[in-house]
């Protein structure tokens, strides 16, 4: 009696449709991986060129995407050292608020940080922002709102805005009046002035030189009867040498009369004296002012 051949051919049916299942299951896997790559590879760039920009947080967003681990050892490395650099940069701050029955003074309080609500927490915690100028607003149910204008450097870590509420309204510590000491200071024209006088001077003793020159080699050479062309190149060249002395007298003149009538104005002292600052790394003590 004859085998069937039925059940050999569905085990070579199904032979072959496993390996051509594998294979393809392992074309698509490498398909996605070039597709995680190339995502990974634009997303370095575009946070690099944010970086470049300043634009922080959209350059955040990039840098943790291509900082993943599917991505390219090299991405990936360059991605986590801008994302600890931004965290660097990221300047914070600190609200705190003070005041009688604070427990029922949270409750009621409404923040608005630059337009935005915010929560504040107790005790505070640092918040993330950008660096340049912002604006705290307070409001209590009542009353009248509060407005706390302030500016964050690159890298300023837990700056501090303190607010007290009385009964009646929010109080900022009012911040010390600036210095103005006086100073005159020495105007751009001078500046020019003494430059052009310089440069005349300059051309003024180089014409001279060569034309008392060319008068002594003319005297050994020719005189008195040396040729009429010899004689006008030593006068233009003496000429020349004192319109140009002239033109440093007068432009020497006009800068000391610039530089004596230059005007007094203010300016702001800069606070001195020694700063604390707080960051992750720990204290570090700083010293601003002038010697």
């Amino acid at each position: 009696m004859k085998p069937s051949s039925a059940p050999l051919a569905l085990i070579l049916t199904t032979c072959f449709a496993s390996v051509c299942l594998a294979q393809g299951t392992t074309e698509a896997s490498r398909e996605t991986s070039r597709a995680e790559v190339e995502q990974c590879i634009a997303q370095h760039d575009s946070a690099r060129q944010l970086r470049l920009s300043e634009e922080w947080q959209a350059a955040r967003s990039a840098m943790v995407s291509c900082a993943e681990e599917h991505c390219p050892l090299a991405i990936a490395a360059d991605c986590r050292a801008w994302l600890d650099e931004v965290e660097r940069l990221m300047p914070t701050l600190i609200v705190v608020v003070e005041g009688e029955d604070l427990g029922a003074l949270h409750s009621a309080l409404r923040v608005e940080l630059d337009g935005v609500s915010v929560a504040l927490e107790d005790p505070p915690v640092p918040i993330e922002l950008l660096p340049g100028a912002h604006q705290l607003r307070f409001q209590l149910p009542g009353e009248e709102p509060a407005v706390v204008n302030f500016s964050l450097a690159k890298g300023e870590k837990n700056h501090i805005e303190r607010v007290r509420f009385t009964p009646r309204q929010a109080v900022r510590p009012p911040a010390p009046a600036p210095i103005r000491v006086p100073a005159r200071p020495v105007p751009a024209a001078t500046y020019w002035l003494s430059a052009g006088a310089l440069a005349a001077f300059a051309t003024s003793g180089a014409f001279l030189v060569a034309g008392l020159n060319e008068r002594a080699d003319a005297r050994e050479i020719c005189a008195p009867t040396c040729a009429h062309d010899i004689r006008t190149s030593i006068q233009g060249r003496l000429l020349v040498a004192d319109i140009a002395g002239g033109a440093g007298l007068v432009l020497g003149g006009l800068a000391v009369y610039s530089y004596l009538r230059r005007p007094v104005v203010l300016t702001g002292a800069r606070a001195s004296g020694p700063t604390i600052s707080a960051s992750r790394e720990g204290l570090s003590l700083l010293w601003r002012g002038q010697f």
